[in-house]
This record gives C-alpha cells, sequence and structure tokens, in this order.
C-alpha cells in the first residue's frame, strides 16, 4: 500500500506569478498528509515536459510505501527504462500473476512495458484488487490515474487553480489560512487520462478512456424469465413434488431443481434444500479463496508471535464469519487480533443513568444488572439454530461500565466462540476504549482525514474506524483469575473487514422495507422476476401483493453500485493513517460475481422475521462454521453499536445527514 500525490503546473510561472508562489509550500503540505500511509519508504520525482506549444511542465510525483509484497520494501515512484512513471497504491489478488515472492507494483509495470503505450488499457484491464494509481507515459506525454471500481483505494483529485493545473493525492492536507482548496473524489466508473502534449485543451475536462462494466444483480439463473413448477410423482413412493426445470447448458444436463420457496405458509425457519446447501457451501469456497489471496503474501510484520492480521471485529454476523474463515487459512500458530472499539458516550451514559434511577413499574423492570450468575443455556431449536438478543452473554449479568456497549458485549460473546470451535489459536480480543476528552483530542483531524465527506454519520463511523485501526487497548480478560488488564496495541497492518456483506446478502433495514412495497396488479409484473409462485391446491398463482423481490433487488443494485461514493475512499483515509490497510473478502470481484449470479430469496428472503430472513445466505454458512449465536445476530450499524453517534449532550435531534 502507498500514499501517492502528484501534482503538475506551468515550471515557469514559479518566476513570473505571484499566485504560484506558495506552491513548493503547498506541495510540501500535501506530500506530508499522505506520508504516514507509508512508514517504510518515501521519494519524491521531479520531471520537466514541454508541450506542443514548447510551454514547461513540471511533474512531481511523491510515494510513501507499507511494505506489503516481496522480499524486500519497493520504493516509490517506480521509473521504467523508457522514462514512464507509475504510483501504485494497490494489491493484486487476481487478473495478474504475482509470485509469493515479487511486489505487484514492480509486476504490472513491467507488464505495461511489455504490452506498449499504445496497448495501457489492455494491461491493466484484467488487475482485480484494489488500487489507485497514477502512471506517466513519457513518449506520448500522456497522464493515466484512476482507481479500481468499487474505489476501494482512495484518490482525491483538485485544479485547476492558481498553484496547480491537477493536483492527485490519497489524502486532502488539513486547511491552511483561510482558503482551503476544494478536493472530490476520483470517479471510479472510468480510467481518466490527461494528453499533456497539448495542454491547456484537456485540463478543464480529462478525457475518459475506458467504462468500467458495472455487475448487476439476477433474480433467477433460468432460462425463461418467470419460470413455471411442474408436479412431478415420484414412481416408488407415490409422493408428488414441485419442481422448476432448468436446462444447464454447460453440462448438457437436465436438472430438477426443487422450487424453494414453494408456499406462503412459512415454516418457522428456512427450508435448506440441497439446491441452496450447494451454494451455500460453494459461497464458503468463494470466501476462503478470497481469505487466503488477502493474507497469504502479508510479510511477517510485526515479527511472531505477534500477528500481522487483524479483523475489525463487532461480534456481528460479518466479522464473525471472516474471523472463522481466517481461522482456516492462516497457519495455526499465528495469532489473530479482534479489535472491538467502544466510546465513552456522556449522552449514552446519562440516559442510562435516569432510566437506573426510574423506580420500578413491575415484574418485567430490567433495573441495575445483579452479581454475576451462571446461567442455563436454552437447549437449541431442533433446526440447530439457537435463539440470542442482541446483548445476550454471561456479560448481561454483569453491571455495565462504561465501555460495556452492545458491540463489546457481542465481541465478547463471539470471541468465546471462536475459542471453543479453534481452541488452538491465539485468539487476542483488543478492547479499545476511547474516553470522551480523547474523541475530542482527536475529532478534528477526523474531520479532516475523511474529507471531502463531511456528514455527521461520516464522523461517526469514521472516529469508530480511526481508533480501532490504531490499534491501543488492552486484552479481554480470558478467564476471571485474570484480574488486571494486559495492555496490548495491535500492530498487524492488515486489517479484515466484513463489509460489503449487507449490501451484497440484504443486511439493511431498508431492504426489508423495499421487499415489503406492494407489487401491484399482476399483468402490471409480467416481466418482473419473482420466485415460483405456489402451486398448491386453494392458492392462486402470483406474487401475494406485499412480496416485492424486485424492488429488493432494485435496492441491492443501488447500494453496489453507490458503495464507491459512500463508503470506501473515506474509509481507505481513516484506516491508512496509521500504516494499516483494510481488506474487503466479501468484495473481491470473484465472490461479487458468484453473489449476484444466485437467486435473490438464497441471499435474502425477507418473509421471515429480522436475525433470520436477511442475509439468510450468510446466516447458513455461521451455522455451517459452527457460529450458531452469529448466526442469529441482527444488523447494528457500527457507529451505533460503539456508541459514536450523538456523543454530545444536545446531540438528541441531530440527523447522520446534517453537515458538519
Amino acid at each position: 500500500m502507498c500514499g501517492i500525490a502528484f501534482t503538475f503546473r506551468p515550471a515557469a510561472a514559479t518566476a513570473s506569478n505571484d499566485k504560484t508562489s506558495a506552491a513548493p509550500a503547498e506541495w510540501d503540505r500535501l506530500t506530508a498528509a499522505v506520508q504516514s500511509r507509508g512508514p517504510d519508504a518515501s521519494n519524491t520525482l521531479s520531471l520537466r515536459v514541454s508541450t506542443d506549444a514548447s510551454t514547461e511542465l513540471e511533474l512531481r510525483f511523491f510515494g510513501s510505501v507499507l511494505h506489503m509484497r516481496g522480499d524486500k520494501v519497493t520504493p516509490q515512484p517506480l521509473v521504467s527504462s523508457a522514462g514512464d512513471v507509475l504510483l501504485w497504491n494497490g494489491e493484486i489478488f487476481d487478473g495478474v500473476e504475482v509470485g509469493e515472492h515479487e511486489n505487484d507494483g514492480m509486476k504490472l509495470m513491467e507488464r505495461i512495458e511489455e504490452f506498449g503505450p499504445e496497448r495501457f488499457l489492455e494491461a491493466i484491464g484484467p488487475v482485480e484488487g484494489p488500487y489507485a494509481f497514477v502512471y506517466f507515459q513519457a513518449a506520448p506525454k500522456r497522464l493515466w490515474y484512476g482507481r479500481d471500481p468499487l474505489g476501494r483505494r482512495s484518490l482525491l483529485s483538485s485544479g485547476p487553480d492558481g498553484q496547480f493545473a491537477l493536483a492527485l493525492a490519497s489524502n486532502a492536507p488539513p486547511p491552511a489560512g483561510d482558503s482551503e482548496r476544494e478536493w472530490q473524489e476520483v470517479d471510479c466508473g472510468a480510467i481518466h487520462a490527461y494528453s499533456l502534449a497539448t495542454w491547456p485543451i484537456e485540463v478543464s475536462h480529462p478525457a475518459v478512456l475506458l467504462f468500467r462494466p458495472t455487475v448487476v444483480l439476477t433474480g433467477i439463473p433460468s432460462i425463461s424469465a418467470n419460470p413455471s413448477p411442474v408436479r412431478i410423482r415420484h414412481p416408488q413412493t407415490h409422493e408428488t413434488h414441485s419442481y422448476v426445470i432448468r436446462l444447464q447448458l454447460s453440462e448438457q444436463v437436465l436438472i430438477l431443481e426443487p422450487a424453494v420457496p414453494m408456499t406462503r405458509k412459512l415454516p418457522p425457519d428456512p427450508v435448506m434444500g440441497q439446491r441452496i446447501l450447494d451454494v451455500m457451501r460453494t459461497f464458503i469456497s468463494e470466501l476462503e479463496r478470497a481469505i487466503r489471496a488477502r493474507v497469504a503474501t502479508v510479510p511477517p510484520v510485526p515479527a511472531p508471535p505477534a500477528a500481522r492480521v487483524a479483523v475489525l471485529f463487532s461480534g456481528g454476523l460479518d466479522c464473525t464469519v471472516v474471523a472463522a474463515v481466517l481461522d482456516r487459512v492462516l497457519p495455526r500458530h499465528e495469532a489473530i487480533d479482534l479489535i472491538t472499539v467502544a466510546f465513552e458516550n456522556p449522552r449514552s451514559l446519562k440516559a442510562r443513568e435516569e432510566t437506573l434511577q426510574r423506580p420500578p413499574k413491575g415484574p418485567s423492570h430490567r433495573g441495575i444488572r445483579g452479581p454475576r450468575r451462571k446461567t442455563e443455556t436454552p437447549a437449541p431449536p431442533p433446526n440447530g439454530i439457537p435463539l440470542l438478543n442482541d446483548e445476550s452473554s454471561e456479560d448481561a449479568a454483569q453491571p455495565l461500565g462504561p465501555y460495556d456497549v452492545p458491540d463489546r458485549l457481542t465481541a465478547r460473546d463471539a470471541w468465546r466462540d471462536l475459542r471453543e470451535l479453534a481452541p488452538n489459536r491465539q485468539w487476542n480480543l483488543v478492547e479499545v476504549d476511547v474516553p470522551y476528552q480523547e474523541m475530542l483530542d482527536h475529532r478534528q483531524h477526523v474531520i479532516d482525514l475523511m474529507k471531502p465527506q463531511n456528514t455527521v454519520m461520516d464522523l461517526s463511523i469514521a472516529l469508530a474506524f480511526y481508533f480501532a485501526a490504531r490499534g491501543q487497548g488492552h486484552l479481554a480478560a480470558a478467564s476471571d483469575e485474570e484480574l488486571e488488564a494486559e495492555l496490548y496495541t495491535s500492530h498487524a497492518r492488515v486489517l479484515l473487514s466484513g463489509l460489503g456483506a449487507d449490501e451484497l446478502l440484504g443486511g439493511y433495514a431498508r431492504h426489508r422495507r423495499a421487499f415489503n412495497q406492494p407489487v401491484g396488479r399482476h399483468e402490471d409484473n409480467v416481466e418482473t422476476e419473482q420466485p415460483p409462485s405456489s402451486v398448491f391446491p386453494g392458492q392462486a398463482p402470483g406474487p401475494p401483493a406485499h412480496e416485492n423481490w424486485q424492488a429488493l433487488i432494485d435496492e441491492l443494485q443501488m447500494d453496489l453500485d453507490r458503495l464507491p461514493t459512500r463508503n470506501l475512499g473515506r474509509d481507505d483515509r481513516i484506516i491508512a493513517t496509521h500504516g494499516k490497510e483494510a481488506r474487503y473478502p466479501f468484495l473481491a470481484g470473484h465472490v461479487v460475481e458468484f453473489l449476484a449470479r444466485q437467486p435473490v430469496w438464497y441471499k435474502a428472503d425477507m418473509r421471515f422475521v429480522e436475525g433470520v430472513g436477511d442475509k439468510m445466505l450468510l446466516r447458513s454458512v455461521a451455522r455451517e462454521l459452527g457460529l450458531h449465536k452469529a448466526a442469529r445476530r441482527k444488523k447494528r450499524a457500527i457507529h451505533f453499536g460503539a456508541r459514536t453517534a450523538k456523543m454530545d449532550l444536545g446531540d438528541g435531534g441531530a440527523k447522520g445527514t446534517d453537515l458538519l
């Protein structure tokens, strides 16, 4: 991973134009803003380029490197024998073969040289992974820049103005004085290019050279848009069952696929037919492949026995599954840090105190919790899915301290489950406690890091990631005999995140609201993909009035389309400032494509209650891995779970969309 910065401007302007006299200072501020992203090496390169009109342009490149690939640190910028320059802030996980001991930036540079200047887009097209880059081709005097289609790495642009014709950087510098440069996220929908030879013709509107293909979610993987189930009688038992006939052309076989869901009279939990079991197990394989690729080449920094990989851990469904699959691919002798963050929230603490001081209202009153006591865990129901309240754990019998926020309680609970499933693994639950005053001390720095995002919700989420990535806390006690908490700082450079699961598998409340929208008249929805309708006697065909599968698909598609602008660039800027790199297994290209091909009701069936139907496929994965409690946990946003939302006493009426 890198922190990268690039600018260009007319070289002669330095001596003749007072407006550009501040440019060197501005460059220093720009490089300082990205320096912390790469603590292992940094370098600056300056070039002079003549335009067709004989104007001298000054180009400056800066890269700060976090060593993540190869046997040794590879400083940037990378310069080819032809004078081409590459700033590469990324990881290649698929599409281009990179050996275990090779640096992916160097490998990409060699590939671009091999393909030649005119085939640049062809050279980088197959690359799959998080990246942002700036590439200058010396011979045609062409500048290229862009981000991966999901925007997993930050790249901001600014200009032109009196100082620079164009500025590109991983992070924006904090404002200096009254004037502040305007920055915006580089669009992920295309690779952008400037012809510096013809400057300034293209400076205001860079050419868009390559439009990205979009991932389109599907509803039913079948020949017809709305296949009709057929009734088939078993020749021996004479039982009659409903099937969808699907021709699998690639294997030239005819498949009788059970038509699920088939009836509006639902069982209490989803029926796991053979087809969805196969999908679930393939999903585990795809997720395992993604996680293995994201940890296999991480250098041993820090040195053993310290953990080189950590998980951003709330104890929720997504991150607990990531941790369990990580256990399957990481060597058994390596420790894994599970980082859980909690904030001292004066507003929440005051509300809790007022609640506890109220007189009991009856037998159901839940006041101050008494001394710790062991309680029997109810036996799971026959289907193997135990019921679990969001905050149920052994800690539920304890008086709550200022950092016993919802995410902390579920993190402890899930940590115990992981230790039982993999007792030979060293699981470090790193409890990061953030006092209110410490949050205030870092608040403005976090606001500067997350720009151009600038809402109350952005800040709430960014604060949680900032302190979690810093990793300074203490280890949770593994037994009652440990009286004092052991101070601990996680130095793991790779932080795995479960982000993407909600967007791909239907984890948000608005996904359920979309599903419950009225469908309208049946004749108005003939072209809409719907699951097979019921064929039981006495039931009319066609979808019920409030089972709007197409609206659910549309909502999921919208989430996938706007991931780059809502989440990932901001999170990268926040996390990378600590010299850490976030990696997202659910957003691996092959995982996204696999899930996009599955029927929507395999992924989420909102006819089932919250905690069952949402992210249904991932919940079945959790049960398969032995995580029965996590399989029932409901979605909880990080800013509510960690208590970063509405921290001040007067924030009760604040909205997440309010500008700072």
